[in-house]
Parts: C-alpha cells; structure tokens; sequence
C-alpha cells in the first residue's frame, strides 16, 4: 500500500512550468467535481469563467492531458483529474485515503450467521390463518 511519501515522489506541479491558464483550468476542473467523476467539459464555459480564450482552454487541456495530470477516455469532451496528482498535492487528504484502505476487514461473528430471532408477536401472526377476502 502506498504511503504519502511515495506519493511525493511524483513530479511536483512547480517542476512542470505549467501557465497560469493551464493551472487556472486545472482548478476549474476540481472546483467542479472533475476529481471524484468525469466531467462533460464545454471549452465555452471554462474560457469564460477564467476569464480566457476558447484556444487557450484547449492547448491547456491538450497539456494537462499530455502530462496525465488530467485524463481524457479516447476523444471525447469528458476530462478527469488525476488522482494520483490530486493526493500529491494533498497529503493530509492521502494520508486519510490510505488509513480508510488500510483498515480491517469487518469479520462476522457467529450470530451473524444464524437466523434472526422472532419476537412473540411476529411468531403469533405467523401461526394465526386469515381468511382471504
């Protein structure tokens, strides 16, 4: 299982010489949920909510997915980010993730396997005939 130092280990986003429009559209995309689901992405949009041209988004999208720190299935408008980049920015949020994978499975006990008990009244309902009508 990783840990947050082996997620440090990747290439650090100041290493990378990212412009301000691809790190613009990379915060568009987690502000909008591109980190937990693949988004629809109208290039129109991002252009206009920071405040860019629809080229721009487009060679920043072209980038971003170059370098993995977005994914894109096959070609299409649907862009998500990379979670791996994602919790290497975030460690603290890593580390979280990797205690919840890291916890023990949940064992049954015996009880668990029996069937479950009957109250008196359940059991007097069950025993009693009713006419269908």
């Amino acid at each position: 299982m990783p840990t947050t130092s082996d997620l440090s280990m990747t290439h650090p986003v100041y290493t990378l010489n990212l412009t301000a429009a691809q790190r613009s559209v990379l915060e568009w995309l987690t502000q909008n949920g591109g980190l937990f689901s693949t988004l629809e992405v109208d290039v129109e949009q991002i252009a206009d909510d920071c405040s860019t041209s629809v080229t721009t988004v487009h060679d920043a999208l072209t980038r971003l997915t170059n370098l993995r720190l977005v994914q894109r299935p096959s070609d299409t408008t649907l862009y998500r980010l990379n979670p791996r980049f994602f919790f290497a920015q975030n460690p603290e949020l890593a580390q979280l993730a990797i205690d919840a994978l890291e916890a023990p499975d949940v064992l049954p006990d015996a009880r668990a396997g029996r069937p479950r008990r009957t109250s008196p009244a359940d059991a007097q309902r069950r025993r009693q005939v009713r006419p269908v009508s």
